[in-house]
């Protein structure tokens, strides 16, 4: 009786630790910036803008290198001026999701001098 109760024990922490790792890869996976990522799917660029910026130092940059690595900019009036480019992020974060995030990225003669998240 009591190797039994050990046994389902055993098959119940089991899939337990399965379900974790898989949740904890999926995160992972999600949160993880990747170029090809980044430009197919923008609504899920929020997720993966956190790990771009701390892997990717955007500040003296040229145009050319941001585009290379975000691609085009969105086609958006929000937060444009004539010397930014903008990209829209997704869904704000947060429990309730109202606004949007987008990231504004700053030239001075076409080399980046800041990087802003904005919220609409």
């Amino acid at each position: 009786m009591l190797k039994i109760k050990i046994s389902r024990m055993k098959i119940v922490m089991s899939i337990f630790l399965v379900i974790i790792i898989f949740f904890g890869a999926k995160y992972k996976y999600q949160h993880t910036f990747s170029t090809n990522r980044w430009i197919k799917y923008p609504r899920e660029r929020v997720k993966m803008v956190d790990d771009m910026l701390q892997k990717h130092k955007l500040v003296g940059q040229t145009k050319k290198d941001i585009v290379k690595l975000l691609g085009d900019a969105t086609n958006t009036d929000y937060f444009k001026e004539d010397n930014n480019v903008v990209y829209y992020l997704g869904d704000e974060r947060g429990f309730i999701s109202i606004d949007s995030e987008w990231l504004v990225i700053t030239f001075d003669n076409n080399i980046v001098v800041e990087v802003k998240i904005e919220t609409d």
